[in-house]
């Protein structure tokens, strides 16, 4: 499979993690345990996999044949910072998180989140990223990219005006408060059409990630798949949903499904 970016080819599609939380308290099925996440990271090492943030994929030459690894979360929760962040600074792996521009730095809950939520002290299991701990991880080789403002369920459903706040201000808020360019989106739930890609492109973005199926929706820059990986996953699970024959059956499938 390939497409292509200003540099030239891109041969291979390229593996593209998708975490959300990292916890050993959550259980529901975006919370994956240190642990298993740590075992991951090494593993992946292990095999000789080159860690890259988004911006970097799409602005280098990546070398034919390179294995190579890019590790995403969606939602910009705390514990990224708290467990994440240490981890993939052992193994010295990179990592692009894309933030809820409106809720960094709150105490404010994702709604998704709200009915996970059965007692007080449950909300620190929920919270997000501070700017203090958003500014260290870029510091570190961690890129921070868009989630869109408030995460809305369905983003295809909203009017022209309402894609544009929701995708175009909230690149320029973190870029705002960031001090430098953010090239990388992430589709809140994976809900995308046409209309929502191009206003992706025309807010100055240079890539998009999608993790749940899409029937018909082509591989581009914009709608890199992703491969989500969540609490339920077991070594040899992450081992088999990770192999390229499998990844590429896979999108496969989804662009015959498309054709019907």
């Amino acid at each position: 499979m390939s497409t292509t970016n200003g540099n030239g080819v891109w041969s291979d599609w390229p593996l593209i993690l998708a975490y959300h939380s990292i916890s050993d308290h959550r259980t529901d099925s975006l919370a994956v345990r240190p642990a298993d996440f740590e075992y991951q990271i090494a593993w992946l090492q292990k095999h000789g996999y080159r860690s890259m943030t988004l911006a970097q994929f799409v602005t280098q030459t990546v070398e034919k044949g390179k294995r190579i690894v890019i590790i995403t979360f969606d939602d910009g929760y705390a514990d990224n910072y708290h467990l994440a962040y240490p981890i993939l600074m052992r193994y010295g792996f990179a990592a692009t998180v894309f933030l809820v521009s409106d809720y960094v730095g709150t105490d404010r809950i994702l709604p998704p989140d709200q009915p996970k939520i059965t007692k007080r002290s449950d909300q620190t299991l929920y919270s997000h990223l501070t700017w203090d701990q958003i500014h260290e991880m870029a510091a570190h080789n961690i890129e921070f990219g868009s989630h869109t403002c408030t995460h809305p369920r369905e983003l295809t459903a909203l009017s022209a005006a309402q894609h544009w706040q929701q995708i175009a201000h909230s690149r320029q808020d973190l870029q705002r408060k960031l001090g430098k360019d953010v090239i990388s989106f992430c589709y809140p739930r994976g809900n995308l059409n046409g209309d929502v890609i191009n206003t992706v492109e025309k807010a100055g973005y240079s890539c998009g990630v999608v993790t749940p199926p899409r029937w018909g929706i082509p591989l581009s820059r914009y709608t890199l798949r992703r491969i989500g990986i969540y609490h339920r996953n077991t070594p040899v699970t992450f081992r088999i949903k990770i192999m390229p024959i499998v990844r590429k059956y896979y999108e496969h499938y989804q662009w015959l499904k498309g054709k019907k």
